[in-house]
């Protein structure tokens, strides 16, 4: 299980986004969330990603996961928050820290073997994290999204927007999440960053999806795509998949637009002709008008299964 989706319908504003969808995301997929501008695809993977309520239907998600979200601002926390401070607790070091710490305090007071025993364990546990190798590796994903060394030694409020947006990716990444749901995530990056995370992504081996107008992004790190085919603001959408890169996408749903229209075509012309020799035997003998009504009812179904 990372991500299973079940007859999820999911609204904004008293405009239904999707009806009843179901899809699943598995480790290993890398999947591009695409749709037009307005379509909903970021409503829906608020959804996905926990920060909202669908009105029906499930979202079973690894407890694993991590969530960029387009405005990291909406997590709330504290201004005077130290930046490398809350990368680290992307994976609980912060809370591991403070365990070690009040243990340490309890051991001076009370050396007794209990208290040696549970200092211990927090030792141990703090150490599976990453123990104290953990501030370079942060340092490190930091670096490589351009946020410099020193911007981790200041408080979140210091940042710039741009800025907090990095540390929230790079707290993400930090974290080794199972799933990761990354709306627009080469957002502020310059060209440098934006290669580090497009490698990381390649080499990323649990689940990934993206919402991002960057294409060389959905060309070279995709290997699916789910399009939110919605048409209109006033109509619910639909879910789509295909296999491959966005490129492929393209190429697939222009093959299946094309073969759809000329599908089209052939109803409507064959609706005109069966119209017109209904129109034909009206007015004359009960026979033929028999024959009229049975045509005008062919035509109506053509109508109703019309794509």
């Amino acid at each position: 299980m990372t991500l299973i989706v079940r007859d999820l319908t999911v609204e904004i504003e008293n405009k239904t986004i999707v009806t009843a969808t179901s899809f699943e995301v598995r480790a290993g997929d890398k999947v591009g969330l695409v749709g037009r501008n307005g379509a909903g695809k970021t409503t829906l993977f608020r959804v996905l990603g926990g920060a909202t309520e669908a009105i029906s239907g499930t979202v079973t998600r690894s407890p694993a996961t991590g969530y960029l979200s387009q405005d990291p601002r909406s997590d709330h926390t504290p201004p005077d928050t130290g930046c490398l401070l809350h990368v680290l607790s992307g994976r609980g070091l912060d809370e591991a820290m403070d365990r070690i710490e009040k243990m340490t305090v309890a051991l001076e007071a009370d050396p007794s073997s209990e208290n040696i025993e549970q200092f211990s364990a927090a030792h141990e546990h703090f150490e599976s994290l990453g123990g104290y190798s953990a501030e370079s590796e942060a340092r490190k994903i930091a670096d490589g999204l351009g946020l410099k060394p020193d911007r981790l030694d200041l408080h979140i409020g210091a940042l710039s927007g741009g800025e907090r947006r990095r540390l929230e990716l790079t707290r993400i990444l930090f974290a080794g999440s199972e799933l990761l749901l990354l709306d627009e995530p080469t957002n502020h990056l310059d060209a440098d960053a934006r290669d580090w995370l497009l490698n990381y992504m390649r080499a990323y081996r649990g689940a990934l999806i993206v919402i991002s107008h960057d294409l060389g992004l959905l060309d070279d790190a995709i290997t699916r795509v789910i399009h939110l085919d919605r048409e209109a603001e006033d109509a619910a959408g639909t879910i789509v998949e295909y296999r491959g890169s966005y490129t492929k996408y393209l190429v697939a749903r222009e093959i299946e637009e094309e073969r759809v229209g000329k599908l089209v075509d052939r109803q409507e012309k064959e609706i005109t002709r069966l119209s017109q020799r209904a129109n034909s035997m009206r007015g004359q003998t009960a026979k033929r008008a028999k024959v009229a009504k049975n045509l005008d009812a062919r035509a109506a179904r053509i109508e109703a299964e019309k794509i």
